[in-house]
């Protein structure tokens, strides 16, 4: 179902509920028995609708966060019940392993994405669970929030986006280009499965002519004498982004071993003078 159509279904249900309340008001003030036609109406409609009256929670009476864990709880299109809105609400509250990693991961991709704020609570709803359908090609956070956007951008034919397979295009030949989207390293790697690492790892991809201004930048920034020692600080920094990002990219395996060969067992062990056969290694590790 699109947005459009949520909302329009929900605005029908809200004016008929109107209506029906009008008449109802309107037959008790006047002393006329109500009509059997009337009361049928008004049992139609409680079954169309949760009952939200006697300080009931609705929908729109949920926050933001709400909304995401009730299309994490609920992931498919249903009738709403005060069941379910009750234990979206309850949800503010967990803690420890009652904590749903996929209701959390969304809401935090979600919040990130200023368009999604402003929409109202079906539209939210609907926007969230679009996103669940494909959780398993979003892997990232930035991943989710560009596919939100892609949603946003296309009203009423969302239901025809798809992601971007691992926020890689695929079938392209390397070199390809990376900057940290963090401090601004940049680098050079020569496959897609490298591409994919530093990706996960919090780069982002960037075109050959940038890549080649940011190097020649850096060039000037870095040139010394040549009897002048390294900056063991500033390759011990990125020794350390390289080796965040084999973790967090699926390689801890290979991060751990790299450390091993220097024995130590973490970054802070090894010797400055084995910081850039660190770093050597780990960017190979990345290129796979």
């Amino acid at each position: 179902m699109s947005l459009e159509t949520n909302l329009e279904l929900n605005n029908q249900l809200v004016t008929r509920n109107n209506e029906l309340l009008e008449r109802l008001i309107t037959a008790l003030a006047s002393g006329v028995p109500l009509r059997a036609d009337t009361v049928a109406q008004v049992q139609e409609y409680r079954e169309t609708a949760p009952e939200t009256g006697g300080g009931s929670p609705t929908l729109d009476d949920l926050t933001f966060s709400d909304v995401i864990a009730l299309a994490g709880f609920y992931p498919e299109p249903q009738a709403i019940s005060l069941t379910m809105l009750q234990r979206a609400i309850d949800y503010r509250d967990a803690e420890g392993d009652k904590r749903v990693v996929q209701i959390d991961a969304l809401d935090m991709a979600l919040c990130g994405v200023k368009r999604a704020n402003p929409l109202s609570k079906p539209a939210l709803l609907d926007l969230a669970r679009h996103v669940i359908r494909f959780w398993d090609d979003l892997p990232t956070i930035e991943s989710r929030r560009e596919f939100a956007e892609r949603l946003l951008d296309e009203p009423g034919e969302g239901h025809l986006v798809k992601p971007k397979k691992d926020g890689v295009e695929r079938g392209r030949k390397g070199p390809f280009y990376v900057r940290n989207i963090a401090d601004g390293t940049i680098g050079e790697v020569s496959t897609e499965k490298g591409l994919k690492g530093y990706v996960d790892g919090g780069y982002t991809e960037i075109n050959k002519v940038e890549y080649l201004q940011l190097k020649e930048a850096a060039d000037k920034d870095n040139s010394k004498p040549a009897d002048e020692q390294p900056d063991f600080a500033a390759l011990r920094k990125q020794a350390e982004g390289l080796i965040l990002q084999l973790a967090k990219g699926g390689y801890r395996a290979e991060a751990v071993a790299i450390l091993e060969k220097q024995g130590a067992k973490k970054l802070g062990e090894v010797a400055d003078e084995n910081l850039a056969d660190v770093i050597a290694q780990a960017e190979k590790a990345l290129e796979g």
